[in-house]
């Protein structure tokens, strides 16, 4: 069972433009998820419709977003010895010009490192912890990074959990990520730090890093790493990708593994497929994860089924091969 969004038929197309009333929607919740979260997704799929018109579930050019999910303590992976922020910018498609923005966190510890978006953690901990989950709740902006990533500096293994759209089921996978680095002479000082040039191919990108040295714990970015010192500054350079220090500050925490619920165990390249196929083909993987999506074009009338079937969502993965 997965989650339906019951709206008009698009036979319907003069019944509704960009308002939809109460009556016309019905959420139909996978069993797996509380109450709670029945009613907050519900919530917000409907301030999608009423408040944002034809963005996120409509809009034929949106990236279709990550729904925010109550997060549970898990097992003590470890201790943090810094917490690292990001700015992340990207290219939502290659031929675009705008650019996305968000902010990475790093959990960082000399043996386990955590990465994720800070700003879908804040929707995500404004819902586990809010006493009346059912009240008006304020939901992230722009297209924000669905994965969260758990490095294990010693063995080099990562477990790359991604959210699919809409409430869908979460995909997790393991990673054993290797870096051929080229470290250069050049050097510069980034927030106080003097960092070191390095770049290299990985998977269908080239990349420039710049480490510190002084903190010798390699690590970086999403899965990034393999350097002899923190990637301070990362960029692809096609200039699709790029991550800058925002914060770094020295604070010892528990690194907590989450614990969250539909999870489905799936291999990298079935990982790839699945989201090759979401975006070339985002109305079969929707029925096929027992979801229900009638889009609109921009002017707010309902897609026949044929065009609706040749929908695409814009696709840029940070890894390309």
């Amino acid at each position: 069972m997965g989650l339906t969004h019951k709206l008009p038929h698009p036979k319907d197309k003069g019944t509704m433009k960009r308002q939809v009333s109460i009556d016309m929607l019905l959420v139909r919740i996978a069993e797996g998820y509380p109450l709670a979260e029945r009613r907050y997704i519900t919530r917000v799929l409907l301030s999608l419709l009423l408040v944002a018109g034809n963005i996120g579930l409509f809009n034929l050019q949106a990236q279709q977003p990550a729904i925010p999910i109550i997060l549970q303590a898990g097992k003590n992976l470890g201790k943090s010895e810094y917490f690292v922020d990001y700015i992340y910018k990207y290219k939502p498609t290659p031929q675009g010009k705008d650019l996305n923005e968000d902010i990475i966190r790093l959990e960082l510890g000399t043996s386990i490192v955590k990465s994720y978006s800070y700003r879908l953690w804040q929707a995500d901990s404004a819902l586990t912890h809010a006493a009346n989950k059912s009240a008006p709740m304020r939901t992230p902006d722009g297209d924000l990074s669905p994965f969260w990533y758990y490095r294990d500096l010693t063995s080099g293994r990562t477990q790359v959990w991604y959210r699919t759209p809409l409430a869908g089921p979460i995909l997790r996978y393991m990673d054993t990520p290797t870096f051929t680095w080229s470290i250069t002479g050049q050097k510069k000082t980034i927030s106080g730090y003097e960092t070191q040039l390095a770049t290299c191919r990985f998977r269908g990108r080239s990349y420039e890093a710049w480490f510190a040295p002084s903190i010798p714990i390699s690590a970086g970015p999403n899965l990034f790493g393999g350097l002899p010192g923190l990637i301070l500054e990362l960029r692809s350079t096609d200039g699709e990708h790029h991550f800058t220090l925002d914060a770094l500050q020295k604070r010892s925490a528990d690194i907590v593994e989450w614990k969250v619920r539909l999870v489905k165990e799936v291999s990298r390249p079935q990982f790839r497929d699945y989201c090759q196929r979401l975006h070339k083909h985002p109305m079969q993987t929707f029925k096929s994860n027992g979801q229900k999506v009638y889009p609109q074009d921009e002017q707010g009338d309902f897609l026949s089924e044929a065009e609706a079937m040749d929908w695409q969502i814009p696709y840029n993965p940070i890894e390309l091969e």
